[in-house]
């Protein structure tokens, strides 16, 4: 944050001449006395210039924010439990979404995707290690933007430590338990495969749920989250759970 400070001016000018004339004579008495006179002229001082007023801007309200609450809406960015502004990823263009990000975070960096197998390409910036604000991508509606981290927090060059997170407070790094146990199984999806870890993806706050008939499977619509061995590796705004590219 940038702080102005005004330039203050202050001068004086006082100009005092005084002239003093007298004459003594050694006059013979009754000549008459002579009397000393004394003429005085002062300039006027000219006033001091008034200081010039500055203003000192008002500090962002979002270069507070300290949560960052992700949901099927979007982002709540919040100090404490007081939400300050909300990104609506369905409605913002790209270009407003990032600047309202940026400032809570600070300055992104350029974090474009190329266009690849099921992969469209995408206009996407990126903040700390590994959160991204871009374009739709193949998870997303068309028209939605994509929102994606695999940070617990982003230290900001102010100083502050935003966390983010789920609405009941789950950050990458923690269980995944309390959301599990907090979703319908039917929104749960076991991904480990034939690996030894075991991987888990469940949508926490549902948009839809989609019946997928050729398929005969559903496939549900909205925030979700990803774990490997219990532990949350990942929180997505909203997007399609599974993938059938």
């Amino acid at each position: 944050m940038r702080t102005r400070g005004g330039l203050w001016a202050a001068a004086a000018v006082l100009v005092a001449t005084m002239t003093v004339a007298g004459c003594a004579s050694g006059a013979a008495p009754g000549d008459g006395d002579a009397t000393p006179r004394a003429t005085a002229t002062a300039a006027a001082s000219s006033p001091a210039p008034a200081p010039e007023a500055t203003a000192t801007p008002a500090p962002d309200p979002l270069a507070s924010v300290d949560t960052i609450v992700v949901t099927a809406a979007g982002l709540s960015l919040r100090q404490g439990e007081s939400e300050l502004a909300s990104l609506d990823v369905v409605a913002l263009p790209l270009d407003e979404a990032v600047a309202l990000l940026t400032r809570a975070l600070g300055e992104p960096r350029e974090a474009g995707v190329q266009e690849d197998h099921c992969q469209p390409a995408q206009t996407r910036w990126g903040w700390g290690e590994g959160t991204y604000l871009g374009t739709p991508d193949l998870h997303t509606d068309e028209g939605t933007l994509t929102f994606g981290t695999k940070d617990t927090s982003i230290e900001t060059s102010d100083g502050r430590s935003v966390r983010l997170q789920t609405p009941g407070g789950v950050a990458v790094g923690d269980p995944i338990a309390p959301l599990a146990e907090a979703t319908d199984p039917a929104y749960i999806e076991d991904v480990s495969g034939d690996s030894s870890h075991q991987s888990l993806s469940l949508v926490y706050d549902l948009v839809r749920v989609d019946e997928l008939s050729s398929l005969d499977e559903i496939s549900p619509y909205g925030a979700s989250a990803h774990s490997v061995d219990g532990l949350v590796i990942a929180i997505f705004g909203p997007s399609m759970l599974k993938d059938y590219c």
